[in-house]
């Protein structure tokens, strides 16, 4: 099997083994236990194509209890389709071919019940068009036809359909993909769903199961773009990556001058993500689950920060303009100070001497404070309108404030 087959297959154990064990979760939701069911039976057809992919033909080798309930299974389906159109129709001779009960059905014996099968699928078949309104697909008949192939493989049958191994190869990339993109993606996805809230551990297991492993390429990546307001790219914009919930960088990176960037080759696990540039708000990301040889896209928005500086020569004060701004709007404060120490203040009069609540940030340094700690130690926001800024050292100085919002 090939490795993007193998790791889809993988996936659907894993996904059918997790909803077996957590049987109870579901119980509420009729239809599932239904498509499990479903899914499970075109498994075993999958894992005998497989074999026979491989070159393993011996018929000892299949599944042929697990072929044949997969056979009978799906005779039962196009049967109760094809009777239900037959009875509507008055075929009473339509309907003699394919009436027969799951109990019928399974009581067959083993030199016979591919033959019954085999006249189910060809009266099925032959009706298509007019019994899909009743229940089935034309998928169904064809897994009816291969399972009736196989289990004649299997029971080493003197009338076997031999089954190629390019034709079984065929047969496995249908199946998986109506495995995945139908039964899965388009069914027992979106019923998992519901339970997100209901049954928290379950849906999370489920989504775990759910992810494709790559055996060929375990390392994760993250990549994307980033851009500004108008969709612009936005260079040198610094991508950290964090263990979650740590300061230990796993790996960083810019971004080029379209606004790309790509983390490649570390391990799978939790991260934090970190998106910064002087000017920009600060976007970070906790919690990141990535699966082994899992990609990650982002396309981030960078928004722009208010921007305010100055020079001022030994004892000049300066307003820092802060017009339609209020604390509640900032997330974070970046005050960076060269030449001398600058004091920044809040007061109630403009170009007046600071107040009781002040920050004295030295020459060659950034002061980075959150809303909460700004406001306690400046005073902005609790009734002084102005924001000013003091040289309080030797020498001119230059001053520069960033709120990010």
């Amino acid at each position: 099997m090939k490795t993007r087959n193998t790791n889809r297959v993988n996936m659907i154990n894993t996904t059918v083994g997790f909803c077996d064990v957590n049987a109870t979760a579901t119980a509420g939701i009729s239809g599932f236990a239904s498509v499990l069911t479903i899914v499970k039976g075109k498994v075993v057809l999958i894992n005998s194509l497989n074999q026979i992919a491989d070159g393993k033909t011996t018929g000892v080798t299949l599944d042929t209890k697990g072929i044949r309930k997969a056979m009978t299974d799906l005779a039962f389906k196009c049967g109760r389709a094809t009777l239900a159109f037959a009875n509507a129709n008055n075929n009473h001779t339509l309907a003699a071919q394919v009436d027969y009960t799951e109990s019928q059905l399974n009581g067959l014996k083993k030199e016979e019940v591919d033959d019954i099968c085999e006249t189910i699928h060809d009266a099925t078949n032959t009706n298509i068009i007019a019994v899909s309104a009743f229940g089935v697909t034309a998928g169904d008949v064809t897994d009816l036809q291969t399972s009736i192939d196989l289990y004649r493989t299997a029971s080493q049958n003197p009338r076997n359909a031999i089954i190629g191994k390019s034709q079984a190869k065929k047969k496995v990339d249908e199946l998986i993909h109506t495995v995945v993109d139908d039964l899965l993606h388009k069914q027992l996805d979106n019923m998992a769903d519901t339970l997100k809230t209901s049954h928290a551990d379950f849906y999370n297991g489920y989504k775990q199961a759910r992810e494709i492993i790559d055996l060929g390429s375990t390392p994760a990546r993250v990549y994307g773009t980033t851009k500004d307001g108008n969709d612009a790219p936005v260079k040198d914009v610094l991508f950290e990556v964090f263990e979650t919930g740590t300061s230990n960088k796993i790996a960083d990176t810019k971004t080029d001058v379209k606004g790309k960037f790509s983390i490649t080759k570390f391990k799978a696990g939790d991260f934090d993500f970190k998106f910064s540039k002087e000017g920009y708000k600060t976007i970070t990301e906790t919690g990141v689950h990535i699966a082994a040889g899992k990609n990650v896209r982002r396309k981030i928005v960078m928004d722009a920060a208010i921007v305010r500086e100055g020079d001022l020569n030994m004892g000049q004060i300066a307003n820092i303009d802060i017009t339609g701004l209020t604390g509640d709007q900032i997330t974070k404060v970046i005050m960076e100070v060269a030449g001398s120490t600058m004091r920044f203040y809040a007061t109630n009069n403009l170009n007046n001497g600071p107040g009781a609540a002040f920050i004295d940030v030295p020459s060659g340094t950034e002061a980075t404070r959150d809303p909460n700690s700004f406001t306690a130690q400046v005073g902005f926001g609790n009734g002084n309108g102005f924001l000013n800024v003091q040289n309080v050292g030797g020498g001119q100085g230059h001053w520069k404030i960033a709120f990010e919002m």
